[in-house]
């Protein structure tokens, strides 16, 4: 069963060796990145400074992370991004990304006053469009050359879900 919750302090070392190996763009392996990771995990399960980080739990196995994001100096009150990671290749196509991803936007409707959650995602990323697809998200455009990768930029996509959105698709809402 996929479930969410806080990180624990003793898996520092554990999502820190994940993130090592990880080959998301914006993945950094510096000091002040390991020291940022302390204060992540210290803070995880609560929405402290924009940010709400949680584990992604599979039967008492950590497999990975997902976040949400509300700047308050880049987004509109009631706007998160969402990030998610699964750390082996074995647990993607599982469903517990998209588990995840899913307990997490009821989380951030019912619980943290969303009004819209976005995802951003790699164009050529089909597992994860399918997910945002599934779970009832609009996609609304291309964002060209917006990822810095090794070599160049990549074109990344963007989806959307709004309170509206999320409240018709509920049994029993909209």
């Amino acid at each position: 069963m996929t479930t969410l919750r806080p990180f624990r302090p003793e898996e520092a070392e554990l999502v820190w060796a994940a993130r090592t190996r990880s080959d998301s763009p914006t993945s950094t392996v510096t000091p002040a990145a390991r020291r940022a990771l302390d204060h992540q995990i210290a803070h995880s399960g609560t929405l402290h400074k924009g940010s709400l980080r949680l584990a992604i739990d599979v039967d008492g196995r950590l497999v990975g992370e997902i976040d949400a994001r509300c700047p308050p100096e880049a987004f509109p009150p009631g706007v998160y991004e969402l990030g998610v990671e699964l750390w082996d290749e074995a647990d993607r196509g599982s469903g517990h990304g998209a588990e995840a991803v899913r307990q997490l936007v009821e989380r951030l409707f019912a619980r943290e006053g969303a009004e819209r959650v976005q995802a951003s995602t790699a164009l050529g990323n089909a597992a994860m469009r399918r997910v945002l697809d599934k779970l009832g998200f609009s996609y609304e455009g291309t964002l060209r050359g917006f990822m810095p990768t090794r070599g160049g930029r990549e074109d990344y996509v963007l989806y959307a879900l709004t309170r509206a959105d999320w409240n018709a698709l509920r049994p029993g809402g909209g």
